[in-house]
């Protein structure tokens, strides 16, 4: 019964609207629905561009990182070498081979250099413990490092290695021995 209600009261609504009036409407309810559709057409065609900016993005940051190793990789490539024909000098005259080694060391400085990293500032600076790992503590000029264990390394603001230290705590104290861990 409530759909016959339905019905009639759509008729009586029809037939209160004068016919230049429902063709306006009708003609609203076209322009509505196109403008829906290309909306939802310009929509999806944002979201295919997205997803193929997602994918090429993510083909992009492999290619930088594949291609930053690469860099590293052969940059590194020439200290092996250098290394391999020092062990075959080895046998000469080891003394020798200090020389040789101090020079591949410098290269190796370099390299890491031009890759971007940076050594830690080591003896004489202030101790900072965003940078240092203090292993032992000796009488010296308080929150200076004294010694440097192993170099610390940092990449712009990225720390790679704390450099580990013995840190001064100025006068009255006994030399401490570095932990064994330390080595």
């Amino acid at each position: 019964m409530d759909h016959e209600k339905d019905m009639t009261e759509s008729a009586v609504d029809q037939t209160l609207l004068e016919p230049a009036e429902l063709d306006q409407l009708k003609g609203e309810v076209e322009f509505l629905k196109a403008e829906l559709e290309a909306s939802r057409n310009k929509f999806l065609r944002l979201y295919a561009d997205f997803e193929n900016y997602k994918k090429r993005m993510t083909g992009e940051l492999e290619a930088a990182q594949r291609n930053g190793k690469f860099d590293a990789v052969r940059s590194l490539l020439g200290m092996q070498d250098d290394l391999e024909r020092a062990l075959g000098f080895a046998g000469v005259k080891p003394e020798d081979l200090i020389p040789g080694v101090k020079t591949v060391l410098e290269n190796f400085s370099r390299n890491l250099k031009s890759l971007g990293v940076e050594a830690v500032p080591g003896t004489g600076s202030d101790f900072d413990p965003r940078f240092h790992e203090a292993i032992a503590a000796v009488e010296g000029e308080d929150g200076k490092v004294m010694h440097v264990y192993q170099q610390g390394f940092k990449y712009g603001d990225l720390l790679i290695r704390p450099a580990r230290v013995v840190v001064g705590v100025g006068s009255g104290i006994k030399q401490e021995e570095p932990r064994a861990d330390s080595q």
